[in-house]
């Protein structure tokens, strides 16, 4: 049965948003799992002004992301509460823990996102369909019927991404480098709090910036589509017709998994070297500008072939990218990296040519690693008289390099959105944005209101001030406020960008770094802290929009996805703190 709103509830919908848009619009209900759609016909869709008002005007959206809503779907349910903190606290402790080795073992939302059908499906089958009655709180669907539906399978992903998706919290590695770096002991009280301040901080400004990051049609937010489609594949009833294939979505799926999973043991365990397929190196190993040109680790990699996926995918999948922008980036690449780069290296620049062409590292005057414990007085400040007879800090090509071009981001990237689209920035602070289907459908639900987010940022903004102020005296209160404004401002810029090219423009660890060094010379815990809050606040936040995104396109009402992410938020941060902590006291020499 093909699912579609009837034109008549089109046209309701259509001329109430246009008289007002915050007025409630009556929709049809209809079941998203029957949704019939010919994704070739989508892809090739011109005439975009002809069906903004009734679908996307994205053909990639389009293609995979339902324009019909139910309802009735049942989402605040206790199947899809236990199994997603159940991953929550399994993903979560699991990454941390093998975050800390190398190579590091990074289990994506993807697993929980695959294991959560069968796992709801068992749920739903065992748990009693019962409702609570909690009195003027209203009732509460412990298990509403058998069926677990791709809203709550939503919600569970969501809650897995938040909590590991993107891998151990950044603000964990402070209380890692004070403990295995400085060897400076930090009390449970300020892992907690640190940790916390700065996943939820993110989380508060991702909600604030909602109107200009989740709301609007052209921020796609490519990178949550995949998602859109497998959940899609898991749950439809309807073979999805593609350029004449007849194949199921869900058997093509299982196909190209299986396939992938069979091929991964080759590059992975059976013949490594497909993974760093660098050929040219096998034929010269000893020869030195051969492996700086060539080399995949420490060298420029002028032969970028590889069979591992993991590889192809390690920044982002390339697949959700437009090919604009992979165009651009991999341009600037070859710009800076195999032109640039070279030059300031056999130049001599900087005396990069006595230390690896690529590396990440930090280097004295011998090319040895730079040793920190050499230069820290006993009150972990910095020794200056230590340090002129030690030696000063020598980069890499690359790595010195990164940085300036990380300086020419920063201010690049507010000027350019600024510049293209401030007019958009302006039009959704003054609620003149024009709604798509999806932004409109999510008008029918409960919003959730601007000043929750708000009051969460201020919460935690007031935790970070008492951290600094119990737990650490090497920070002032006033530069907790600081290293928030500053993502305050780049929040909606960075956002922009990575919502519609996929390419995260957050630069925003080397600004920190230079106004916590400026303010807080000769204190290495204090300029730690500073970056972390600076940056994560950012980084997070913008996971935490793109995860708004996602549960935009699959009409998960907004309050019930406030509080899964925060809730999951805490939990997955508690659990990595604990992970921590357990692993710095317990195992030797980490």
């Amino acid at each position: 049965m093909s699912s579609e709103i009837s034109a008549n509830a089109r046209q309701d919908l259509n001329e109430k948003s246009g008289k007002d848009q915050d007025d409630e619009i009556k929709v049809g209900t209809h079941h998203m799992q029957e949704l019939e759609v010919d994704v070739g016909k989508i892809l090739n869709d011109e005439g975009l002004e002809e069906i903004e008002g009734d679908t996307s005007p994205y053909p990639e959206v389009r293609a995979v992301v339902p324009d019909v809503d139910d309802q009735a779907i049942p989402v605040n349910t206790l199947r899809m509460w236990i199994l997603g903190f159940a991953f929550t606290m399994i993903g979560a402790g699991i990454n941390q823990f093998f975050s800390l080795r190398y190579p590091s073992v990074h289990i994506v939302a993807l697993v929980a996102e695959l294991l959560a059908m069968p796992f709801g499906i068992l749920l739903a089958k065992i748990l009693p369909l019962y409702t609570l009655n909690l009195g003027p709180l209203g009732k509460w669907c412990i298990n509403p019927d058998r069926h677990f539906n791709i809203k709550e399978h939503t919600v569970v992903t969501i809650m897995s991404n938040v909590s590991f998706g993107y891998g151990s919290a950044d603000s964990t590695s402070i209380i890692q480098a004070a403990k295995a770096f400085y060897n400076f002991e930090l009390k449970p009280g300020f892992s907690i709090l640190i940790v916390l301040c700065c996943q939820m901080m993110g989380f508060g400004v991702a909600g604030l910036s909602s109107p200009w990051l989740v709301e609007p049609a052209s921020i796609i937010w490519p990178g949550v589509l995949s998602n859109c489609a497998l959940l899609s594949t898991l749950h439809s009833r309807a073979n999805a017709i593609a350029n004449g294939w007849k194949i199921s979505r869900l058997r093509f799926f299982m196909y190209v998994m299986v396939g992938a999973g069979i091929w991964n043991f080759f590059p992975g365990l059976i013949f490594v070297a497909l993974s760093y397929f660098t050929w040219v190196c096998w034929i010269a190993p000893n020869n030195l500008i051969v492996n700086h040109l060539f080399g995949m680790v420490t060298g420029l990699g002028l032969s970028p072939i590889t069979f591992d996926w993991s590889q192809i995918a390690y920044n982002t999948n390339p697949l959700l990218s437009p090919a604009w922008a992979a165009v651009n980036v991999f341009g600037g690449f070859v710009i800076f990296f195999w032109i640039v780069t070279p030059g300031l290296y056999y130049a001599n620049v900087w005396y990069t040519a006595y230390l690896p062409l690529c590396s990440a590292d930090v280097y004295d005057n011998t090319a040895s690693l730079y040793n920190v414990s050499r230069i820290m007085t006993s009150s972990n400040t910095l020794n200056e008289t230590a340090y002129a007879e030690y030696s000063p800090a020598f980069l890499p090509a690359t790595f010195a390099f990164v940085y300036g071009i990380s300086f020419a981001a920063i201010t690049d990237v507010p000027v350019h959105i600024y510049l293209w689209h401030g007019t958009q920035i302006l039009d959704s602070f003054a609620g003149r944005t024009k709604l798509d289907i999806h932004a409109r459908l999510m008008r029918l639900y409960s919003r959730t209101p601007w000043y929750w987010y708000g009051i969460i940022t201020v919460i935690m903004l007031a935790l970070g001030i008492v951290m600094v102020e119990v737990y650490d005296k090497t920070l002032t209160w006033w530069a907790v406020i600081v290293a928030v404004i500053i993502p305050a401002f780049y929040m909606i810029p960075c956002g922009i960008i990575q919502g519609i090219t996929n390419v995260n423009a957050n630069q925003l660890n080397v600004l920190a770094e230079f106004i916590g060094g400026y303010m807080f010379t000769g204190r290495p815990l204090a300029n730690i802290i500073f970056k972390v809050l600076s940056t994560d606040v950012v980084g997070q936040g913008l996971y935490f929009a793109q995860d708004m995104k996602l549960g935009h396109y699959m009409k998960v009402p907004p309050r019930t996805l406030f509080f899964a992410q925060g809730s999951a938020t805490i939990l997955g941060a508690l659990t990595q703190v604990g992970v921590t902590l357990w692993m710095l006291g317990n195992v030797k020499d980490i």
